[in-house]
């Protein structure tokens, strides 16, 4: 029996990064959860809501070109419903805030990244426009899409 080839050569899909951590207040700035996205066609993000749910807190998806000295929000995220040619850009690139966190999971997309980018979730009120959780916080993970997408887990920056 044939081998069942079950990677694209074309687009590779990472296996999933974890962006945040559920129930980690203020997420990380160490970029030890930022991943090389250099290149990629398309990130798919999911905001999973199983953590304990917030009181207040926002996450917002930041991109950098320089290798995570510098950050900024991402003027390409999209709900991963829109049409990618007219949709809707996400003011700030906030996915949902404390309590109005999914009832399951929320889906994004962004991209796609020319030249060298890095992605991250801000959850630290002194990054970008993302805002420090006071109590619980989603899980946010990503997959890489395209480009130098690794066949196994997304590189880290740290």
């Amino acid at each position: 029996m044939a081998v069942v080839s079950r990677r694209g050569v074309r687009s590779p899909i990472s296996m999933d990064c974890v962006l945040a951590t559920a129930d980690d207040l203020d997420g990380t700035t160490d970029n030890t959860q930022a991943y090389d996205v250099t290149n990629c066609d398309r990130v798919v993000i999911a905001q999973i809501n199983n953590g304990t749910l917030g009181t207040a807190g926002i996450d917002v998806i930041e991109v950098s070109h320089d290798g995570g000295d510098t950050w900024a929000a991402d003027d390409t995220l999209l709900a991963v419903n829109s049409n990618d040619a007219t949709g809707a850009v996400i003011a700030l690139a906030a996915l949902n805030a404390a309590g109005v966190e999914p009832t399951d999971v929320a889906l994004f997309k962004s991209g796609p990244y020319s030249g060298t980018t890095a992605i991250r979730c801000g959850r630290k009120t002194t990054t970008t426009t993302g805002t420090t959780w006071v109590t619980g916080a989603p899980t946010v993970k990503a997959w890489i899409i395209g480009g130098s997408a690794p066949a196994g887990a997304g590189s880290t920056l740290a």
